[in-house]
């Protein structure tokens, strides 16, 4: 767990981290009852030590898995990954507000801006595997991108502020949105 320690470490933003909270094993076990996961060794480390934090700046996923042709982006930047604290990243709150939304094999781990999310494996075999949901995909929405929560975490790289480009920045914005902005825009003229 030195590895994952020393990658955490490096990518949590502890200048906006205001909780120090060392969850318990039974706090941890209790979490799993609730919600009827079996958590990987990796994962369970991360809630023990860490969770409900936001990500530095310029840090980005890269997935480790390449995703198809459809999904144009090759990094993503995350908002925060989910913990036990109750605040506006716990991860039973996130659980029970999109339980309806994601395939019932998934559950939510961290955020993208923009509403889409990483999600982790409940059984079978996506079992402990991420993957990102993108919720304004039609059909088939949720996409392998690593294989476990370490290599997740493993496949956050630093990037530079002259490479955020048009190109790699992708805004996720609903139609309605969208339209709604394009016609202000248009009356602005």
């Amino acid at each position: 767990m030195e590895k994952l320690k020393k990658k955490l470490e490096e990518i949590i933003d502890f200048d906006i981290k205001d909780i120090d909270t060392l969850w318990s094993e039974a706090d941890i076990n209790s979490f799993e009852e609730r919600n009827d996961l079996k958590l990987p060794q990796d994962y369970l480390f991360y809630l023990k030590y860490y969770g409900n934090d936001y990500i530095k700046e310029y840090y980005r996923f890269i997935p480790q898995i390449k995703l198809p042709k459809i999904i144009k982006q090759t990094q993503f930047e995350i908002d925060s990954i989910y913990g036990l604290n109750n605040d506006e990243n716990g991860l039973d709150d996130k659980i029970n507000c999109y339980r309806d939304i994601l395939p019932v094999d998934l559950f939510p781990i961290a955020d993208l801006p923009g509403g889409d999310l990483i999600c982790m494996g409940k059984q079978g075999d996506k079992h402990n595997k991420i993957y990102i949901w993108f919720h304004e995909i039609n059909g088939r929405n949720d996409f392998l991108v690593c294989n476990s929560f370490g290599e997740f975490i493993e496949s956050f790289k630093k990037i530079n502020e002259e490479n955020i480009t048009q190109s790699n920045v992708k805004l996720n914005l609903s139609d309605k949105l969208n339209d709604f902005l394009n016609n202000a825009s248009k009356n602005m003229k």
